[in-house]
C-alpha cells in the first residue's frame, strides 16, 4: 500500500469512529458471574452499536473483550421502545485480584468511574450479602438499598421476587437496576427466581437480564439452578417455582443435578438459597409447597451437610435453630434463614418452637466468612443489628477414619503416610510447602496417643499425615480444629506395604520408575527384561536407624524382610528402605527378571509376609491386556 492510500484508509477509519452515533446508556454496567478466571459485564443502550469492555489489573495494561448484543423489541418487553443489551465475558483473570473496567460502544467510552472495579474469588476471608422480596420501588426498598450500598461485599445473593409485581421487564428496569446500580457495578448479584418473577412468561425477563453459571446444568434448565465456589464456600441456587412438580418430583433433573453437585464439592462451607421457605412462621405457614420441600429437597441438603439455607417469600426475618430431620440438632444441623424483608410489604411473624429468632422488619443479612467460622448478622432498616449467630461446625470422622494413603485400606504401619477422612476437618485447603512437615497446618493438628503427627495436607474432608515410627498397636487418634476435636481408635500392625499411584495419560499408574532415567514405567514406556527399576510405596514399618516422622529421610534399610513378586516369580530387591529426601515414602529397587516375556504383570511387594495389593508392571513388548485397577477411583494421597 502506497503512502497516499494508507493515509486515506487511516482517515476513513478515524472518521468512522468519530462520526459513529453516540449510544444512549439506559441500564448502567453491572457485574455477573464473577469467577476466579472470568467475569461478565452487562449493560443496555437505546441504540445499537459495537460494544466492548476494557479491563486491567493495574490500570496501565488494558485487555479488551468484545460484547454480544441482543435487541429487545416492545412486542417482547412491553416497553415503549427498542433497547439493546450487551454482554461481554472477561477471560484470563487471576484469582484474588482486583480489576478495573470501562465500557465502550462504537469505540467511545460510555461508562467509566472509580466504582467500576471488582475482585475475583480467591483464598481468605470475605463477606456476602443476602436479601429478597425487594422489587416494588417502595420507600423502604430505597432506604434499605442506601444501607446496602455502603457495604463492601464480594457478592450478593438474592432469594427471589427480584420483581415483586408481575416479573415484567419494566419492573426490572424500574425497581432492580436503579436501586442497586452502585453496588452491582462492583459486586455480582446471584439470584434465585421467586414466584413473582415467574408471572411474566415463566420468568422470561428474569432470565434475559441475568448471565448465571451454567456448568453441568442441563441446557433447558440453565439459569434456573446453578452452583459455584467462592473462597472456601460452595454456593448452590435452586428454583422452587413453576413447574414445581417437574423441579422437585422424585428423580427430577434438578434433584439429580443437586445430588451430583453436592457429592463432588470439597469446600468446607455449603450454602444454598431459593425462594420458598421449608421452615417458617407467618403468612405462608400453611402452604403445601413447604411439605414438598421438606420431603424431597431438604433431605438432600442435610445429607450433604449444607450448613445454612437462605430463602424469602415470608416478608420478615426468621432464623431457625440448627435442624436435622425437622427437629433441633445438637451438632451438625442446618440453619434456615428467611430474609424476605427487602422492601415489599411486611408479613407478621409468630413465635414457633423451631425458631431461634424472628422479627417483622425490613432488613438484609451480612455473612462474614473467615476460615471455619461464618458469622451471620441481620441488619434492620435503621442500620441496627437485630440478630447474630456464628456457625462453627465441629469436626467429625468417617466410619473408617484412617486408611493407608497409598492403598486406601485400613492397614496401617509405623512411619507410613495415612489419610484421615471426615467432615469439617479444616476450614481451607492447605498443603505443606517444605520439609520438615509442620505439626499444625491452617490451625489443624493431629495426634496419635497424644504424639503430634506431621501433616502433608488438610481440607474439609481429608487430612494426610505421617505416623511416627514408634507408634504401634492400638492408638487414639485425635483431630484438633479451631471448632473442636474428634477422636477414634485405630489399629497399627508391624508392616502394611502399599504402592503409590500417580496420574498418567491412561489413568492412575503405579509409581514405578526406570532407575536410569527416573521416567515412569508405563505401557508406552515399559521396563526391559534385566533393567533395574524403583517402586515407591509406604508402610514397610520400622527401619535400622533413627529418623523422626516428617523429616527428610536418610538412606535407611527396612527392618522387615522384603521381597518382590513379578508375575508370580520372587525377586530379591537390591534395596528396600526409606526414600532419601522424602517423608513417609519408601522405595524398593529391583531388577526385572532377565527371561521375562513382554506383557503386563502383577507386581506385589511383601514385607514380613504382608503383601501389598497388586499393581501393573509393563514389560517391553506389552499387549493391550490390562489388570483391574482398584485404586483408580481413589483420591490422590
Amino acid at each position: 500500500m502506497n503512502p497516499r492510500t494508507a493515509r486515506r484508509v487511516l482517515i476513513a477509519l478515524w472518521l468512522a469512529v468519530a462520526l459513529a452515533p453516540a449510544a444512549t446508556l439506559s441500564r448502567h454496567p453491572y457485574l455477573q458471574n464473577v469467577r476466579p478466571d472470568r467475569a461478565t459485564v452487562m449493560w443496555t443502550t437505546l441504540e445499537p452499536g459495537g460494544g466492548a469492555v476494557e479491563y486491567s489489573a493495574d490500570r496501565k495494561s488494558w485487555l479488551t473483550a468484545a460484547a454480544r448484543i441482543r435487541q429487545f423489541a416492545p412486542a417482547e418487553t412491553g416497553l415503549p421502545a427498542d433497547f439493546y443489551q450487551y454482554e461481554a465475558e472477561l477471560r484470563g483473570l487471576t484469582p484474588g485480584t482486583q480489576y478495573s473496567y470501562r465500557v465502550l460502544v462504537n469505540g467511545r467510552v460510555l461508562a467509566e468511574d472509580e466504582g467500576m472495579r471488582f475482585r475475583t474469588p480467591g483464598p481468605g476471608p470475605f463477606q456476602f450479602l443476602v436479601f429478597g422480596d425487594s422489587g416494588v420501588g417502595s420507600p423502604e426498598q430505597a432506604r434499605l438499598a442506601r444501607l446496602i450500598e455502603v457495604e463492601r461485599p464480594a457478592l450478593v445473593l438474592h432469594v427471589g421476587d427480584v420483581a415483586q409485581g408481575a416479573g415484567s421487564f419494566n419492573e426490572y428496569e424500574d425497581y432492580y437496576f436503579p436501586f442497586y446500580r452502585e453496588l452491582m457495578k462492583r459486586a455480582p448479584f446471584f439470584p434465585a427466581p421467586g414466584n413473582h418473577d415467574y408471572l411474566t412468561r415463566n420468568a422470561a425477563a428474569y432470565f434475559a437480564v441475568h448471565a448465571l453459571p451454567a456448568e453441568a446444568v442441563p441446557e433447558p434448565d440453565r439459569g434456573r439452578y446453578y452452583s459455584f465456589d467462592w473462597g472456601n464456600v460452595h454456593f448452590v441456587s435452586l428454583d422452587t417455582n413453576l413447574p414445581f412438580s417437574e423441579a422437585l418430583r422424585a428423580g427430577g433433573p434438578m434433584l439429580e443435578w443437586l445430588e451430583r453437585d453436592l457429592a463432588q464439592t470439597r469446600q468446607f462451607w455449603r450454602v444454598a438459597w431459593f425462594h420458598h421457605p421449608p421452615y417458617s412462621s407467618g403468612f405462608h405457614q400453611g402452604a403445601a409447597i413447604r411439605a414438598d420441600l421438606r420431603a424431597r429437597l431438604i433431605p438432600i441438603l442435610e445429607r450433604h451437610r449444607v450448613q445454612v439455607v437462605f430463602h424469602g417469600h415470608e416478608h420478615s426475618y426468621q432464623r431457625t435453630l440448627p435442624l436435622r430431620d425437622g427437629a433441633p440438632a445438637q451438632d451438625q444441623g442446618t440453619v434456615y434463614i428467611t430474609t424476605g424483608g427487602g422492601g415489599a410489604a411486611l408479613y407478621p411473624f409468630r413465635p414457633h418452637p423451631l425458631m431461634a429468632f424472628g422479627e417483622m422488619t425490613h432488613h438484609y443479612v451480612r455473612a462474614e466468612v473467615a476460615g471455619a467460622r461464618m458469622t451471620l448478622r441481620a441488619i434492620r432498616i435503621d442500620g441496627q443489628e437485630i440478630d447474630r449467630v456464628t456457625l462453627a461446625p465441629a469436626p467429625s470422622l468417617s466410619d473408617t477414619p484412617v486408611v493407608n494413603a497409598a492403598s486406601f485400606t485400613p492397614r496401617l504401619a509405623p512411619g507410613a503416610v495415612v489419610s484421615i477422612f471426615g467432615e469439617s476437618l479444616a476450614g481451607e485447603e492447605r498443603v505443606a510447602e517444605s520439609l520438615p512437615l509442620p505439626q499444625d497446618l491452617g490451625g489443624v493438628s493431629v495426634t496419635f496417643n497424644d504424639q503430634p503427627a506431621p501433616l502433608f495436607y488438610v481440607s474439609n474432608s481429608q487430612i494426610n499425615a505421617q505416623l511416627a515410627f514408634e507408634t504401634s498397636g492400638l492408638a487414639l487418634l485425635r483431630v484438633n480444629t479451631p471448632n473442636g476435636s474428634a477422636e477414634a481408635v485405630v489399629l497399627m500392625t508391624g508392616t502394611a506395604p502399599a504402592v503409590f499411584t500417580v496420574p498418567a495419560a491412561s489413568g492412575r499408574q503405579a509409581a514405578v520408575v526406570h532407575a536410569t532415567t527416573g521416567g515412569l514405567v508405563t505401557r508406552e514406556a515399559p521396563a526391559a527384561p534385566g533393567e533395574f527399576v524403583t517402586v515407591y510405596l509406604t508402610g514397610l514399618g520400622r527401619v535400622d536407624g533413627a529418623v523422626a516422622a516428617g523429616q527428610a529421610a536418610p538412606r535407611l534399610l527396612a527392618r522387615a524382610p522384603v521381597t518382590v513378586l513379578v508375575g508370580g516369580a520372587t525377586v530379591q530387591p537390591q534395596y528396600a528402605g526409606l526414600a532419601p529426601g522424602l517423608a513417609g515414602v519408601c522405595q524398593v529397587n529391583f531388577q526385572v527378571p532377565e527371561g521375562l516375556a513382554g506383557g503386563l504383570y502383577p507386581l506385589v511387594i511383601t514385607a514380613d509376609g504382608v503383601a501389598s495389593e497388586p499393581v501393573e508392571l509393563a514389560v517391553q513388548g506389552a499387549s493391550a491386556v490390562s489388570l483391574p485397577r482398584p485404586l483408580g477411583a481413589k483420591r490422590d494421597p
